[in-house]
């Protein structure tokens, strides 16, 4: 399952420094078997708008070419 980031819904929020939304929450990381890992900073708002970076797409290469002979 991996770690998860756990947003406490009884704390409050800050404004956000890169959007301004006060969307901004001290988020808990927790390990598969429920120990605090530590916490970090989320921004529910930015989150939602950024992609995710896209895997790079390599151009077909031509098929391998066996000589009749």
């Amino acid at each position: 399952m991996g770690t998860q980031i756990r947003i406490s819904r009884e704390d409050g929020s800050l404004p956000c420094e890169v959007c301004g939304f006060p969307t901004m929450h001290v988020a808990q990381v927790v390990a598969d078997d429920g120990k605090v890992l530590g916490r970090t900073l989320v921004c529910t708002t930015c989150q939602r708008t950024r992609h995710r970076p896209e895997q790079a797409v390599e151009p077909e290469a031509p098929p391998d070419e066996v000589p009749a002979g």
